[in-house]
């Protein structure tokens, strides 16, 4: 029997390309948005999968207000919760990145909470919730001792908690702290009638179906947005962190994750799933010439400036996925590929 599961962040990198997973798969799919649905269901990548009644959506004009999912779970089975701000460096890092990203989650489990026929939650977080905060926050490295941090590793909340975040890096890690740490307290003071599962990945970079032109490529692009200062000669003022997972693996582990192969509650108790391979992004522009040669020499990439905060992180999904996890160089072609098709231009 098919589920239905109810995704948010469907307009966006992470969640449109679940989105797509789990229409494949065969699901009924209900998605939440602030406007106009049309944005996914005219998608050319969700046209070609001809959902018909198997693909509704949900408008909710404002996530973050109280009850706001409560009409858009009814009769739902699985959540996969995608929707997050990324840390764009033009952002507010309050209004548009670190409130946002614990009232949407906050608001989502309260009204799965009052859903009784929802089976499992997967939340897509970030691996930086297992790391916490570089001291300080513009350092190169992580001083992490004596273990390598996993999906299991849990970071102290900060006391005091900033009143005002040093820029949108610092809101947008709390906030995924924040996030891990309040869906913990949910099962340990509520015991719900539903598993929840964490999917915590590295930056994800992949082909980004919701970008149409050229324009969006760069300008938004969700965590691409990175990749692209690499191969187009932009400069990121600060570093982000070297672990990285193909998008392509991030929509095959959650659903993987949403419907394993064992019981929720399986023997080994692993409910929370990691996975970030370590990348430096000096070789960004390295890779792109490689591929598209006759695009360099054009003019069309240009070596940019991407600092690399270097980390460890123990990754649990090659068990999960039973196969081997797709290459940073294959994320970067497939982001550079894109670029050129929207330019109208050959790959060759």
């Amino acid at each position: 029997m098919a589920a239905t599961i109810l995704i948010t962040g469907a307009t966006g990198l992470v969640g449109f390309r679940i989105l797509l997973a789990a229409l494949a798969a065969g699901h009924n799919v209900r998605y939440t948005v602030r406007n106009d649905p049309q944005t996914v269901s005219s998608n050319p990548a969700v046209k070609s999968l001809a959902p018909s009644d198997r693909l509704s959506a949900v408008v909710i004009p404002d996530f973050t207000a109280e009850g706001a999912f409560d009409p858009a779970l009814d009769g739902v089975t699985h959540i996969i919760h995608a929707g997050s701000p990324v840390p764009v460096p033009t952002y507010d890092p309050s209004p548009q990145v670190y409130e946002p990203t614990v009232k949407i989650a906050s608001n989502l489990l309260a009204s799965a909470l009052k859903t009784p026929s929802l089976q499992r939650v997967v939340i897509t977080s970030s691996y930086v919730v297992n790391l916490g905060l570089p001291v300080p926050p513009t350092a190169a490295t992580y001083d992490i001792t004596p273990a390598v941090p996993s999906a299991a590793t849990r970071v102290p909340l900060p006391s005091p908690f900033p009143e005002v975040f040093s820029g949108v890096l610092e809101a947008y890690i709390l906030a995924k702290m924040v996030e891990l740490d309040n869906s913990d307290k949910l099962i340990q003071t509520r015991s719900p009638h539903f598993t929840i599962a964490h999917v915590i990945p590295g930056y994800i970079f992949g082909r980004n179906e919701p970008a149409l032109d050229a324009g969006m490529m760069q300008a938004q692009n969700s965590s691409n947005n990175f990749l692209m200062m690499g191969m187009v000669g932009g400069e990121l003022p600060f570093p982000i962190h070297g672990g990285f997972v193909h998008l392509d693996d991030v929509a095959d582990i959650h659903m993987r994750v949403a419907f394993p192969p064992e019981p929720a509650e399986a023997a080994d108790g692993i409910a929370d799933f990691g996975v970030a391979t370590p990348v430096d992004y000096a070789t960004i522009f390295d890779i792109v010439e490689r591929a598209f040669p006759k695009a360099v020499a054009a003019g069309v990439f240009k070596r940019g400036k991407v600092p690399t905060l270097s980390v460890e992180y123990a990754s649990n999904v090659r068990e999960l996925l039973g196969r081997e996890l797709k290459s940073f160089e294959s994320a970067v072609v497939d982001v550079a590929g894109q670029y050129l098709e929207k330019l109208g231009m050959e790959k060759a």
